[in-house]
């Protein structure tokens, strides 16, 4: 019986420094985005969350004839991951500035978050205004984003 329980315990000891968990695997590639719409009055959030093995959706709408909270997620392929990953340049996205607030008046900004080994900058932006040097990234972000939105 002895036997039995050293073998059982050493498994379980072995298969554990092994295990990596999600927020493990996260720290390790240290980059998360998070992309979305933010609009005044009953217009609601919605975002995706990304990280290296999952999109999270989330739209909240406070009020009015679509009021709730709807959430999904998937897992990203590493693929799709390095395809996200290489469509922007960090360094780049740092010095970049667009600090609009149309959602102060009602109206909606569109916001690219990026954190990388918990440093984060934020563009919060016009639907219409071109982001220099994140098109790629941009594109592919509102790709996921209606995906995630029509998916049930």
């Amino acid at each position: 019986m002895k036997t039995v329980f050293k073998i059982l315990f050493s498994l379980i000891i072995l298969l554990s420094t092994f295990r990596c968990s999600e927020k493990e695997l996260n720290e390790l590639n240290g980059i998360t985005l998070k992309f979305g719409t933010e609009c005044g009055w009953c217009g609601g959030q919605e975002y995706i969350t990304i990280t290296y093995s999952k999109v999270e959706y989330e739209r909240n709408i406070p009020c009015g004839e679509n009021e709730g909270i709807s959430t999904k997620s998937k897992n990203l392929s590493n693929e799709d991951w390095e395809i996200i990953s290489n469509s922007f340049d960090y360094s780049l996205f740092k010095t970049l500035e667009y600090t609009d607030c149309n959602v102060c008046a009602d109206g909606c900004d569109e916001i690219i978050q990026i954190t990388e080994n918990e440093s984060t900058h934020e563009l919060r932006y016009s639907f219409s205004d071109e982001i220099e040097g994140m098109e790629n990234l941009r594109e592919i972000l509102l790709e996921i984003m209606s995906e995630m939105r029509e998916s049930d």
